[in-house]
């Protein structure tokens, strides 16, 4: 099978070093190209235009580049934007063509697929994928375009039941297919490893709310907290959480950590803490997990998996989150047996080995779907 991934701002995750940037999209398409190339797949990336050559090996990986990302105005680069990607699919000769959360180029992505006759399968990102209009997030035509691919995919794949039961209802479909997020689990910290800190992680989107954790720190003034994130869209927002955190003394601002260099911030952190409004299944969360640290959210949990499986805790508020991180941080031993369960829901659950296994039958299955005479 000939697997090409179409994910734009995947450069900086295949050539770490070049560029600040680290998405949990990109993240996951790595793991998931890096599964299926195990498996004895050909896997290609279709990427951005970052000044590399059309065509270039990383890590393993054949990338196609096609447009440059966040310069010009979109509606005027729109035409040649899309020939360039077009040309980038084709090039890429693929059996079955995968794009993960909503953008504008998800429809065509559907169209261009299936002009080589390759099969096409949308994995979906943070929830608002899951409303038709996205939620009043993008303007016309994106929702539009998203619509069709959707509609004109040999399958999609939800991250959580949530997702699938949110897309069967707003869809109209009930062939939703749940993939996990897949993750290279690390062994089991021992105790000594905790170093005490209480960690954040993401990039500084107002979605996010860095302002909570800031607050937060605030109310523990007796723990170490860290917070690591490279700036969001919107500069105006991140020189404002820089100027309150500069009046935190025990907070520190790591800023930017390059993404080979986070499993040392997750081994050593007693406490992960997620405050935002909004998200899909948090890369952070497994990477928390996998590490044996208990995460602490301000809302967001994933298919119930936090409370049902005693994995810290879900608090509306900083006073509500201050409480969870105080018992947390106070009791060592239930401490560390949270973090053995988080290390054991991660490992059953997501690990790359079993979960590549279904994302190769998924993916067989929408090949197998586009050409059924084949089979």
């Amino acid at each position: 099978m000939k697997l090409t991934i179409v994910s734009p701002s995947a450069y900086p995750a295949l050539v770490p070093g070049k560029i600040d940037f680290a998405g949990g999209a990109e993240f996951q398409l790595l793991m998931l190209a890096t599964a299926m190339r195990d498996r004895g797949h050909e896997v290609s990336f279709v990427v951005g235009d970052y000044g590399q050559a059309a065509y270039e090996v990383a890590q393993g990986f054949p990338m196609y580049r096609c447009f440059e990302l966040f310069k010009g105005n979109r509606m005027l680069r729109f035409v040649p934007d899309t020939l360039k990607l077009r040309a980038a699919i084709r090039a890429s000769a693929p059996d079955v063509v995968n794009q993960r959360s909503t953008a504008f180029y998800t429809g065509q992505t559907c169209w261009f697929a299936h002009e080589v006759d390759a099969a096409f399968v949308f994995s979906l990102g943070i929830d608002y994928n899951c409303w038709p209009d996205l939620q009043g997030r993008a303007r016309w035509p994106i929702p539009q375009l998203y619509g069709w691919g959707i509609r004109h995919s040999e399958m999609v794949l939800a991250q959580t039941e949530e997702q699938a039961a949110l897309m069967r209802a707003n869809f109209g479909r009930d062939d939703i297919q749940v993939l996990p997020n897949l993750l290279e689990i690390p062994s089991m910290r021992s105790a000594d490893e905790d170093q005490g800190y209480v960690l954040w992680v993401g990039s500084l989107a107002r979605r996010k709310r860095p302002e909570l954790f800031l607050e937060l720190a605030r109310l523990c003034p007796g723990t170490e907290f860290r917070l690591v994130g490279g700036p969001g869209e919107d500069t105006g927002y991140d020189e404002e959480m820089r100027a309150q955190a500069a009046d935190i003394d025990n907070l520190n601002w790591l800023g930017f950590v390059p993404p080979p260099e986070m499993d040392a911030q997750y081994r050593g952190a007693s406490i992960y803490v997620n405050t935002s409004a909004l998200e899909g299944l948090p890369n952070a969360f497994l990477q928390s997990w996998s590490h044996g640290v208990p995460t602490v959210s301000a809302g967001v949990d994933p298919d119930g998996v936090i409370q049902s499986n005693k994995l810290g805790g879900v608090a509306g508020t900083a006073a509500g989150m201050a409480k969870l991180v105080g018992a947390l941080l106070s009791d060592p031993a239930e401490r560390t047996a949270a973090g053995q369960r988080c290390h054991d829901h991660v490992s059953a659950g997501h690990d790359i080995g079993h979960v590549g296994a279904v994302a190769e039958e998924y993916l067989q299955a929408a090949v197998d779907c586009r050409h059924p005479a084949d089979r």
